[in-house]
This record gives C-alpha cells, structure tokens and sequence, in this order.
C-alpha cells in the first residue's frame, strides 16, 4: 500500500469513526444536554450505581480505596465489587473526567465509547480480515454498534454495552493457527482478556462459547486436533499471562468477603421472548403504540432480540445466498444456537409461558452458566448478524465476487500466514491446518467463474437491506430530571456536622432511600458511608450463598417504612426500642437521617423521635446522632 492508498484508507475510517460518535450522541442527546442533572429513564437504579462506582473508582486515586472491596456501601459488611459491575477497566483511566467533571458525565461518556467504540472495532476488523469494500464494513460496524440489544443495553448497563475488545479478541483467537510470533499472540491475548475481566466478565464468557461454537461448526472435524496443537503454545502463554494477572482479583471475586455463588432464582426467569425476534423494539422509530406488552418481554432494559420481521425475512435470504460460504454458515448457525439458548428453560411467546422447554434447561445448572441471565444470550447474535450483513453487502449489493473464503475472487494482495488458495468452498480456511507453501501466499489459484450479480439483483437487496434495517433506527434514550438531593448534602453544609468516614442510615432504608443514600454519597465524593443501597451481596438465608440485590430489611426499618407508606404514628413498645438498638449496633451507625421531601416525613419523624431520642433539623433534613 502506498503512501496516498494509506492516508486514503485513514481518512475513511477516520469518517467512520466519526460518523458512528455521531450516531451514538444523537442516541444518548437528553443525557449529554444535562449530563450532571439527568438520569436514564428506563433504569434509574443502575445509573445511580454506575455514578456511585464510578466516583469510587476516582477515589483509589485520592484515598487510595481497596479497588475490590469498599465498606462505603451497605456498612458495616460492604461490598465485593469485583462481584458487581465495578468496571474499573473504563473507570480508572476516565478517573480525571470523574475528578473535574463528576460522573455523570464520565458515565455518558462511557456510554458513548461503548456504542461507538463497539462499532469502529467491528469496522477494523471487517476492513481488514472479512469483507473487501469499506461499504461493507461500515454497515456491519453499524450493526454491531447500534443493533436493539446494544441500544436496550446502553441504558444504565454501560459494562455490557462496552464491547469494543471483542472483535480484536476473536481475530486473535482465530489468528493463533497462522505461523507467527507465539509469545506475542499469546501475550497480546492475554492483554485483551485481562482488559475485558475489568469491564465485563459476562460477555468475555459469551465470546468464548460463541468462538467454541463457531469453530465447531467452521472447521471440519478431522481439522479439530491439529488446530489445537498449533494454537496450544499461544494459547497456554496467554493463559498464564491472564491468570498471574487475575489470580487475586479472581479469588477475590469468588472466595472474598461478600462473595456469593449464583444469582437469585428469578433473574434465570428472564429469557427471550419468541414473540421479540419478529417484533421492534420500544426504543426504534417503528415502536408499536401499545408498549404493555414490552412489560412482559423483559423491559427497555433487556430488548435484546427485537430485530423486527423484515430483517428476520433477510436474515433467511442471505442464509439461502451465503450458505456456501463456510464463514457465513457458520455464523447464522451459531446465531440460531445462541438465540435458542436465550429462550430459557421454559419458551415464552408474548409473555406467557409455553410448556416447552428450551435447550437451556440442559445447561444452565453448570458453573458459570448458573450466573447467567439467560436473555443476555442472545447479545451474541448482533455481531454475528452484523458480520452477515457485511459479507452480504461485500458480495451481493456492491458486487465484489467472492474467493472461498469470502474475500474478494479478484484481490492479489498477500494473504495472512497460513491461508491456501483453493477451487473448492471448503478448500481455503485460515483456520484449518497448513498445508500450503510458506508462510505469505498470493491468490492466483484457478478458481470457478464468479458468479455475477446482475444491476438489477443489486438494487433489490440494497432495498431489501434498507427496509430490514430503516425500523431498526434508533431514538434517543429518554432522560428525566435528577430529583433533588437535599441541600443539606448538596451545599456540603453536612460537612460541619458529620465527621468524615461516620456510618450515615437513610430512614426509613427501603429502596427508594437506599437509592437516595447513594446519590447523598456520591454527591459527598463517598467521604461518609452509608448502609443499605443497590449491589449484589450473598443472601444469609440462603445455604448456597446466591446473591440478592440489596441487603436485608431490618425489622426497626419496617416499622419506619409503615409510618412512611401510611402517614401513621404507632406507639413504640420496649421491645421495639430494644430492637431499635440491636439495629443501630448492627449497623454501626453514627448518624439518622431523615429528608424533609419524603413522603410522610413527619410521621417518620414522630416514630423515629420514639426510637433514637429527639432528632435536629438542619437546612433540610432531620438528624439523630447514635451515641456510642
């Protein structure tokens, strides 16, 4: 390539770049209007935890803060973060943003990177290795970046949403049969996956399956063996250099304080729909009017199967279209595996249950599986329909004939170590054994005449693409107004009453308040604790140790929260302040308090008056200071 084909070859996908930022700005518009002052809509719970996580992880810089455990949330028990979503890989190196900025705009920043990165990882990799016309590999990126599944997933779960690396992983995987330099595959390998550990785990697991499937299915069986053997040396390096890396934070997340072993029963009850496959999401230009029914498919927040019937119908003809190629085969079949596996143990259709079990009830009780949430599953199948949507704009809308392999009959630039020119479908494969010349070919093989995609065959599927893809479009996330926080917090006037590091209950702690606390926290740069709040901690009545989403009720909380949700003042018993007391010490509180703008506040104050002695008023929040 010479020097005007490589500053030309930058430019476009420096465009690429830009254009897919573009797309993910105008996504996330309401949050970037007011990044500090707005929440996600869809998923208030997850965007307050990301803010709290995010500005914890600013704090390993300024208080040197244990990066996998805090006691700031749920006091005094505190929380394994590395068995939540802590998502340091994105959350240290953007700690400056979070320090200057405060994190809500470090989180939309996240998001942003998440969708657009996603999608110019796909771009490069199709560029270079899949498809031959910049064109192509644009659509896919597109795809990859912006499929409903990324749109649902962008909302408040930016760690699932962020899967730039995976592209680069695959390559690397399915490179690792071509001679080359072993120890540097394998370290550069094992640098992806430590990177993607620290954003999400779940989709490094995904990947893996979907790789262990595709390759399953794209190699022939008699390939199985020596493919192993060659990518073994690599693959070893890699996992050595992952695990001395990991091997702490692992243990931590597995054998650590607030480790827990499973998820809840009822998060294995959300699975994909069969009615979503044909459907659109409530989040795309063609949304149905009636939006009841999306309560019964999981919600904004795991849309992750809405393709819409005219893409399913294209996804059909391009199997038809494709089929001989091995790639594309083996892509659509490890997409409908995936899709099958994310229907859950029992297969729903618009929400009620079927009585048909699905291939998941085989599988979901082994380790690993038995902390996966079965509709997330089907997050596999955007990037494996993007890369098929690539292949058949390369092939069928701007006419490039392709090789066996699926690149272009015509190209005569190198190939990559280890490819074979062939005649046969079946005959060039990077990732089968060599037994070629050499390590660099050049495609000059007699081949088959290409088969010819007449002008008029071209412009049907370019129309069929735009009618499968148009009621794809997304629209922007919807944002609301962060509710106030108290000016108490706000301001920093709490500063001149309660110590740094004190233990500080929101009463009466229910969900909302827990929720409330966090942001207080946040608000304070978690310069005080809180007890309570949102994350996953093992639950201690189960002898399994599966997690639950937030701690244990108390009983001294109940009978605040009744005062809370009725407005009524009860008369507290001895055995009530006793408990009272064995629920402070439990805590280790230090200090109550109580918002002016809870509902009820005054009824809560009356009770909580009975329970901890009289409580000051301060700007706007009623305080009760625990004497030790």
């Amino acid at each position: 390539m010479n020097v005007r084909e490589r500053t030309r070859t930058v430019r476009v996908a420096a465009a690429a770049l830009l254009s897919y930022v573009a797309c993910a700005v105008l996504v996330l518009q309401h949050l970037w209007a007011d990044p500090q002052g707005r929440i996600f809509a869809d998923n208030e719970q997850d965007h307050i935890f990301f803010e709290w996580v995010l500005t914890h992880a600013a704090r390993l810089f300024t208080h040197g803060d244990n990066p996998f455990f805090t006691d700031q949330l749920n006091a005094p028990l505190g929380v394994n973060l590395m068995a939540n979503t802590s998502v340091l890989g994105l959350a240290l190196p953007l700690a400056p943003i979070t320090l200057l900025f405060g994190a809500g705009v470090t989180l939309v920043l996240i998001d942003t990177i998440a969708l657009a990165g996603t999608a110019a990882a796909w771009y490069y990799i199709l560029s270079r290795h899949v498809v031959s016309t910049r064109t192509a590999a644009w659509v896919g990126g597109l795809f990859c970046g912006f499929a409903p599944s990324m749109i649902s997933q962008s909302t408040g779960h930016p760690n699932i949403a962020g899967q730039f690396l995976i592209p680069f992983i695959v390559w690397n995987v399915f490179r690792l049969r071509q001679p080359g330099p072993t120890l540097r595959r394998g370290l550069v390998l094992g640098a992806l996956v430590v990177y993607q550990c620290f954003i999400n785990e779940e989709i490094l697991f995904f990947t893996a399956v979907a790789m262990l499937v595709f390759l399953l299915t794209y190699l022939r069986p008699r390939d199985y063996l020596p493919s192993i053997r060659a990518a073994l040396p690599a693959v070893a390096i890699g996992a050595a250099f992952a695990g001395v890396l990991l091997a702490y934070p692992l243990y931590h997340q597995f054998f650590g304080p607030q480790a827990y072993h499973g998820l809840p029963e009822f998060v294995h009850g959300f699975s994909s729909d069969l009615a979503s496959f044909g459907g659109f999401s409530q989040r795309s230009i063609f949304a149905p009017d009636d939006l009841s029914v999306f309560d019964k498919m999981g919600g904004p927040t795991e849309e992750n199967t809405f393709f819409g019937w005219p893409l399913l119908g294209l996804l059909a003809a391009a199997a038809v279209a494709l089929w001989r190629q091995k790639a594309a085969r083996a892509l659509i079949i490890t997409a409908v595996v995936f899709a099958a596996l994310s229907l859950g143990t029992v297969v729903r259709y618009k929400g009620e249950e079927t009585g048909y079990h699905g291939p998941w009830e085989w599988v979901h009780q082994l380790p690993l599986f038995d902390s996966v949430v079965p509709t997330r599953l089907s997050l596999v199948i955007a990037p494996l329909v993007g890369v098929v949507l690539a292949m058949l704009v390369d092939r069928y809308i701007m006419g490039v004939n392709p090789a066996p392999d699926g690149r272009a009959a015509d190209d005569e630039t190198p190939v990559v170590a280890g490819e074979r020119p062939a005649a046969d479908p079946d005959a060039a494969d990077s990732l089968a054994p060599e037994r070629s010349q050499g390590a660099v070919g050049v495609r000059t093989a007699v081949r088959p005449a290409p088969e010819v995609t007449t002008p008029a065959a071209r412009w049907l599927w370019a129309v069929a693409l735009t009618v499968a893809l148009v009621p794809l479009i997304p629209t922007p996330q919807p944002a609301s107004p962060h509710a106030p926080i108290p000016a108490f917090f706000s301001t920093g006037e709490w500063r001149r009453t309660i110590p740094e590091n004190s233990t500080v209950v929101a009463i009466p702690l229910g969900w909302y308040e827990s929720m409330d606390a966090m942001r207080w926290a946040t608000t304070a740069d978690l310069d005080f604790k809180i007890a309570g709040g949102y994350f996953l901690i093992p639950n201690p009545d189960d002898p399994n140790k599966a997690a639950m989403f937030y701690a244990p009720g108390r009983p001294t909380m109940e009978i605040l929260k009744t005062a809370g949700d009725h407005g009524t003042v009860q008369q507290i018993t001895p055995d009530q302040l006793a408990q009272a007391k064995t629920d402070l010490a439990f805590w280790k509180a230090d200090y109550l308090v109580l918002a002016d703008q809870h509902g009820n506040s005054e009824a809560i104050r009356q009770v909580a008056d009975q329970l901890f002695g009289p409580g000051d008023h301060v700007n706007d929040v009623w305080l009760w200071k625990v004497a030790h």
